[in-house]
């Protein structure tokens, strides 16, 4: 989880340098920031998704998981999300079952953090490559759906001290040792990712001196 608060505390700061740029009226840095911010989102929002998706899929072995309560749609901005957790809530009283409750919740986050991180990404990108036709409304966009990514990184923080509160040791054990190995995988990717944006560094300093 610190690993995860530290990625969403690099979101927001790219995410407060570009606005500012913006408000400055210097847009070429603000869209240089929004190109940072599209980065990290894809890197962050995949581990959270991934961390999330690791808890649904090793709770489906556990015996006993814990109560919860649902989604509140008054703690998301965006239309998209709140619908999702009308659903939820909704759903949430003619699921008599903590175990159908839980994984509803689990699932229903994923969706939200999915339509989450895909419309920060998209449109961190197109004001990044100069393609927004309305820049400014998009930084606000932006902010918003930055809002729900902490929601949903919250819940997400919940859910997993939640689980880990009914869990035996071997459970508990079981459980790290596939997060760790969920991490090293997204870890693996943010690797390659960054040794390809050296590569094509390299590569226009050469052109450039030339």
């Amino acid at each position: 989880m610190r690993e995860l608060e530290t990625g969403y505390d690099l979101l927001s700061v790219a995410l407060s340098e570009g606005l500012q740029m913006r408000a400055a009226g210097n847009l070429w840095a603000a869209r240089s920031a929004a190109n940072l911010c599209a980065d990290v989102a894809e890197r962050h929002g995949d581990l959270l998704c991934g961390a999330l998706l690791t808890m649904e899929r090793r709770s489906r072995h556990f015996g006993v998981l814990p109560e919860v309560h649902p989604l509140d749609p008054e703690t998301f901005r965006t239309e998209e999300a709140r619908s999702s957790c009308f659903w939820n809530a909704l759903l949430h009283r003619v699921l008599f079952s903590a175990r159908s409750r839980w994984f509803h919740k689990v699932t229903t986050l994923q969706e939200v953090l999915g339509n989450v991180q895909l419309t920060f990404h998209r449109t961190a990108r197109e004001i990044a490559d100069g393609v927004s036709v309305s820049p400014f409304a998009d930084w606000d966009t932006l902010e918003c759906v930055h809002d729900d990514w902490n929601t949903c990184l919250k819940e997400t923080t919940v859910l997993l001290k939640c689980l880990l509160t009914t869990l035996s040791p071997g459970e508990v054990e079981d459980l790290r040792r596939e997060l760790e190995e969920q991490r090293k995988r997204k870890h693996k990717r943010s690797s390659d990712w960054l040794g390809l944006q050296e590569e094509k560094a390299s590569q226009r300093a050469g052109r450039s001196r030339l």
